[in-house]
This record gives C-alpha cells, structure tokens and sequence, in this order.
C-alpha cells in the first residue's frame, strides 16, 4: 500500500468513527420518539383528554423516514472508492441542465441562476452519481442563501494543468475560518436542524471520479465548492491524487 493510499484509508477511517457516532446519537434520539409516541397511542383509550392518533402516528412516521435517511446517507458514505464506470459525461451539459431543473422546481423568483459552461472535454463517470453530487453542493448553496434570497453560480472551465474545473458558487453568508476547516467533516453544520453529511457525501462521489475538492469562502463573501478532475481521455485507474 503506498503512503498516500495509507493516508486516504486512515482518514477515511477516522471520518467513518465520526459519521458512526453521529448516527448513533441521531438513530437513539429517533427511536426514543417513536417508542415515547407509540406509548401515547396505546394510552390514547385512558386519556381524559381526546388524542388525535393520526398526528401521533404522523410524528412516529416521520421519525422513522429521517432516521432511515441518515442510514442511507452512511451507505452513500462508506461506499468504496473505485472506478466511477466507463461512461463519458459533459458536465458543461450536465451543469446548464440541473440548473433549469433547479430552478423550475424551486420557482423562487428571489435566487439568481447564473450559468458560465464553457465547453469542456468529458469526463468519464456516472452521471446519475454526479447529478447526486450536485444536487448535495445545491441544497448547501441555498442553505446557504438569506431569506431574501442570492445567487448561485454554477461554472465549467479549465485549470492551468489542463484538467477540467468545476465551480458551485453562492452568495451567502460565508464560513469562519474554523468552520472552513471542518467544512468536509462527516456531521458537521452550523446550521440547526441540519445533518451536516451533504459535503462529506458529494466529496466521496467526487473521489469516486478520481477528482479534487477544494473550498473557499470567507464571512460575508459566500462560499466556492472547486472540483477538477483529468479529462476522461486521460483518467486512469489510479487512486485520486491527494485534495
């Protein structure tokens, strides 16, 4: 095993330990409302109050849909990194695409869609696993917006060594410095209410196409999510070179 592939293992482990022990707190929390509701059912019939079972039975339900979202994220997350498939995918396509989607299906006139595919050579990947990578870099984008909305800029390009660049940009409110680097980390957010796996899982999907990831951001100045990767005429089998 080389140094590098050593390093990427012991990382990936120690992020898996960390990922571990967030499900683990969100699983017990869930479970502990499911059995704490199913309780106010079965004592439904005794209580001098009426209780309307089916708003019980709609937190039950939905506290089992989210715990099982977050097991399905680990899946995403563990999955091993290897060859993404054979296909050749445009992202300059790809990107121009998801944008209209996004912005049919949010209909929110207050975010600004800006577009700059320049055209780029493919790479090779699975589209449906990219489109799953981006949609994640999205939703953080626009989490990452104000109520009053902003912009979200997604570009396609090249960087001076010739591999193909790939930027989703926002116009939020930022990251400290802190925040910036654990901004990969496995369960971290510094937003409420928040899961805080939607970048670890994009960076997984992204290392699975041999790629890099970068972040940059600053209070104030909202956040850039940098991806590059070799064209898919020049990928090879190898492991993706060090972030």
């Amino acid at each position: 095993m080389t140094r590098d592939a050593s390093n990427e293992s012991a990382e990936r482990l120690t992020n898996l330990g960390h990922l571990a022990a967030g499900i683990g707190h969100h699983v017990i929390n869930a479970f502990s409302a499911i059995v704490s509701n199913a309780e106010i059912l079965r004592l439904a019939a005794q209580a001098k109050e009426p209780i309307d079972p089916a708003a019980v039975a709609d937190t039950i339900v939905k506290t089992a849909v989210e715990a099982s979202t977050v097991a399905r994220r680990l899946i995403d997350y563990t999955r091993p990194i290897t060859t993404a498939g054979p296909s050749l995918v445009a992202l300059d396509r790809l990107i121009t695409d998801i944008a209209a989607e996004e912005s049919a299906r949010l209909g929110r006139a207050e975010v600004v869609w800006q577009v700059d595919a320049r055209p780029v050579p493919p790479i090779k990947g699975d589209e449906a696993q990219l489109r799953a990578m981006l949609g994640h870099l999205i939703t953080n984008a626009l989490e990452a917006l104000s109520r009053s909305g902003g912009t979200i800029t997604l570009s396609t390009g090249m960087d001076a060594r010739g591999w193909v660049a790939l930027e989703v940009r926002d116009s939020g409110a930022g990251m400290s410095s802190e925040a910036l680097t654990r901004a990969v980390e496995p369960f971290f957010s510094t937003k409420g209410g928040h899961f805080g796996v939607g970048l670890s899982i994009a960076n997984g999907i992204w290392r699975r196409h041999h790629g890099t990831l970068a972040v940059r951001s600053q209070p104030g100045e909202g956040t850039v999510v940098r991806l590059c990767v070799e064209p898919g005429n020049r990928q090879t089998q190898s492991p993706a070179p060090p972030r």
